[in-house]
């Protein structure tokens, strides 16, 4: 039994090599593709926390959520559809070490989907006295599909790039024999950033009491890239 595993073993070690020696025994170019696009973020998730500790305990983390879900209205957000609620902390902890009042706290997130709305969430949310507000992530509804033609895009700029090496030696490429993609590729923009009126711009933690609701700002946008290699055979 174990003579027969060994021969197995060997027949398979036999035919990987013998793969591996037909690839690299034929001719073959091996050349790059790129290929990027820039796209406005449309789905903008906000996180806010509001908690009793804010108003000094004059306020209850339930009041505080009936404002803020009043004023998300009052800007035209479906708070039945575009608010969830994320976590609910209390500090049992300290209170049973310290025997102090209890002070709880929640945590939102709150979907829009551009630029404008955002700021019209930042600066009505500082009007009721709610401050802990950050943008936790940029998306694009369509990146998926943007992807896919960016990785179309890359492969087509490898095959002109291989084309554009062999033609001058008189070569045709062949079928593509081996196509490698960067993986570890970082392909977006900075999140947490907004430009305002196209001049400065402001972190995540945005100071807004300069801000009015007609105040233009535009989200640094996402960066969709690919980057590949391929090996073509040389004929």
């Amino acid at each position: 039994m174990k003579k027969i595993i060994l021969l197995t073993a060997m027949l398979i070690g036999v035919s990987s090599f013998s793969q591996e020696k037909n690839f690299i025994d034929q001719p073959y170019l091996e050349v790059q593709g790129k290929a990027d696009t820039l796209v406005t973020p449309n789905r903008i998730y906000i996180d806010v926390l509001i908690s009793e500790k804010d108003t000094k305990g004059k306020k209850s983390v339930e009041d505080l959520e009936g404002e803020m879900l009043t004023k998300l209205k009052s800007l035209g957000i479906d708070t039945e559809k575009n608010v969830t609620m994320q976590d609910m902390m209390s500090n049992f902890k300290k209170f049973f070490l310290k025997q102090t009042d209890i002070q709880k706290a929640k945590s939102f997130s709150i979907l829009v989907y551009d630029a404008k709305t955002t700021a019209k969430v930042f600066i009505g949310l500082e009007e009721i006295n709610i401050s802990n507000v950050r943008i936790d992530k940029l998306e694009h509804s369509e990146e998926d599909k943007l992807q896919l033609i960016v990785n179309a895009k890359s492969m087509e700029n490898a095959k002109a790039n291989a084309v554009s090496f062999s033609k001058p030696l008189g070569q045709n490429i062949g079928k593509a024999i081996f196509i490698n993609q960067n993986k570890n590729l970082a392909y977006r923009g900075n999140g947490n950033q907004i430009r305002i009126r196209g001049a400065s711009t402001v972190s995540a933690n945005y100071e807004t009491k300069s801000l009015d609701y007609n105040t233009n700002i535009e989200f640094e946008k996402i960066k969709i890239s690919s980057e590949i290699s391929v090996c073509f055979a040389l004929q």
